[in-house]
This record gives structure tokens, sequence and C-alpha cells, in this order.
């Protein structure tokens, strides 16, 4: 069995000559100041926003598809799994992430992220499109809630996703929209 560790030694190649920035089995990247996202995201609205980013994770989602290829993501660990999209996250220069597991429901936490705040919307859109891409079946990412420069990402279907955006909305700490996540339907 091939190692599954990420390896990103030679993933990003500068060709100073032509002026170009590569990202291994990708077309050439921009390097942008994380300031100058957030302002076009914001002129460009939030579903623009939102395609763009999930263009961006599917992207990163194909990488590790391809790297995990034999046996396909389904087969890997969670963890290895997780491993390849945190280096993708860290090449892109994202932040760095983490995977929590609170009973089935699987939180996503990304640190460090130069968006801050303002960019969560972004890391949504990147998070699922990354997972949906990797995955080869739909996923979403919510918010949950941000501590200083950690984000937590709820990651799921449209309807536990869909709940859990309600519960937040209305007031309910996201601790205890897992909890009600994983209660049965009547008990919610």
């Amino acid at each position: 069995m091939p190692d599954l560790r990420f390896d990103p030694s030679k993933a990003v190649t500068f060709d100073l000559t032509q002026g170009l920035v590569h990202l291994e089995g990708a077309p050439p990247r921009v390097l942008v100041p994380a300031a100058a996202l957030l302002a076009l995201a914001a002129a460009a609205g939030a579903e623009a926003t939102a395609a763009f980013a999930r263009t961006i994770g599917e992207a990163m989602g194909r990488r590790v598809a391809g790297r995990l290829e034999e046996g396909g993501v389904g087969a890997a660990p969670v963890e290895v799994v997780v491993e390849h999209l945190g280096g993708e996250l860290a090449l892109a220069g994202l932040g760095s992430l983490a995977l929590e597991r609170w009973g089935r429901a699987a939180v996503l936490v990304v640190d460090q992220s130069p968006l801050g705040a303002g960019g969560d919307a972004v890391l949504e859109g990147v998070l699922a499109g990354a997972i949906a891409a990797a995955a080869g079946r739909p996923a979403l990412a919510l918010l949950l809630g941000r501590e200083g420069s950690r984000a937590r990402f709820l990651l799921g279907s449209d309807a536990g996703v869909t709940r859990v955006r309600a519960w937040l909305a209305g007031g309910v700490p996201w601790g205890e929209a897992l909890v009600r996540l994983h209660a049965p339907r009547g008990d919610a």
C-alpha cells in the first residue's frame, strides 16, 4: 500500500524566469493579499463568493482524490483525508485544518486563516467544495462559531445543515445544536 501521508515537498514551485507560481497538478496560480480577496468577495456578493470559493475547494478535493486514488477517498481513514485536505488548505495559504468529532457529526476546525472572520463564507465554500469533490457526493459546510483565529465548520448533508442553521439562527449554542442533531427527529 502506498504511503498515505501528505507530502508537501515540491508541491509549490516558483518559476521566476517566467513569473509563474505552480501548484502540483494544477494550472499556474496567483498570489494575492488576503485583504484584496476579501474586498473582491464583498464586492461580488454572497452568491458569487460562494461559487468562487466552492470552485477553489473542488480543485483541492480533486487533487486529494487523485493522490488517494487506490481504493478512493472512501477507503482511506478520515484522518488521512483530513491531513491531505489540510495540506491543500495550507498550500493555498488559508490556515491549518483539524477534525473534531461530535458523535456522528464531523466538525472541521480552521485555525490561523489570514481571512479572519470576514472570510468565513469563503472558508465555508472552500471546505464544502473540497469535501464534495474528494468524496464524489454533495456536501455542505456551515460556520458553527469562531473563537479568535479558530473557526469551526459542520460538514453535512443539506437536511442536517439546514436544521443546524435554523437552530443557530434561533439562538441555540452550536454545541447544543450538534447534540440536537443526534436526537431522534421527534426529540429535537
